[in-house]
């Protein structure tokens, strides 16, 4: 499961790979989901990151957590120890651990980001959320295919030239590897506004989220 932790923390997979000898997932079923990652804490099971419309980002990593011995504090710890090295390098970085607490079975890791880049910074990861022209901007090959996500249109299909057409609508652009060691993974994405497009990999579950498999290539979401 160490690509799912990643999602949060980079700190997360260090502290799991050496005390966790198998780990599971939930998975969570709603329609429309709207609730931050932080918001939805208390009932979400299944990892999650949220794009805010101030720009910020929230991410909840749901892991299992069953064996007495497994050390929350110390997760707390290491996590905390991570964004004050990553902080002292990147003084405009902006990350917090909103809150590291044993549920169950599960141990839930709730963390805010100030900006995309600061996700991805920490993370060590690609991970954009901006508008498409900002996209093109900042050097993302658009020349991709990218399908409708409602029902109506889900044989639509649209290329970069539709893509930057529509340069004042938000994209989220991401990788999320699969692990080869590890069963194929996914990640829900909320977005806070309707989602128009999704590439490959990329499930529609919601109005405004969709639920991303760990697969080669970027994952990308196009949303009003």
């Amino acid at each position: 499961m160490k690509r799912i932790l990643r999602v949060g923390n980079a700190a997360i997979v260090m502290f799991f790979c050496c005390i966790l000898c198998c780990t599971a997932c939930g998975e969570r079923t709603q329609d429309d989901t709207t609730e931050s990652a932080s918001e939805s804490s208390t009932t979400s099971t299944t990892s999650t990151i949220s794009v805010k419309k101030d720009g910020s980002i929230s991410s909840k990593i749901v892991e299992a957590f069953t064996e007495s011995y497994y050390d929350v504090d110390g997760l707390k710890t290491m996590i905390e120890t991570s964004i004050a090295d990553y902080q002292a390098k990147n003084a405009a970085a902006q990350v917090k651990l909103k809150s590291c607490k044993a549920k169950g079975s599960n141990v839930d890791v709730v963390m805010e980001f100030g900006d995309h880049q600061s996700y991805a910074g920490f993370n060590d990861e690609v991970f954009f959320a901006g508008t498409v022209q900002e996209a093109n901007k900042a050097g993302f090959d658009l020349n991709m295919s990218l399908k409708g996500a409602s029902a109506n249109q889900e044989n639509t299909m649209i290329s970069k030239a539709d893509l930057l057409g529509m340069g004042d609508n938000h994209i989220v652009i991401f990788e999320l590897p699969v692990d080869e060691e590890e069963a194929a993974q996914s990640v829900r994405v909320e977005c806070y506004d309707e989602i128009l497009y999704v590439g490959d990999g990329v499930t529609v579950t919601g109005k405004k989220s969709a639920d991303v498999i760990a697969s080669e290539g970027y994952k990308v979401i196009v949303f009003r």
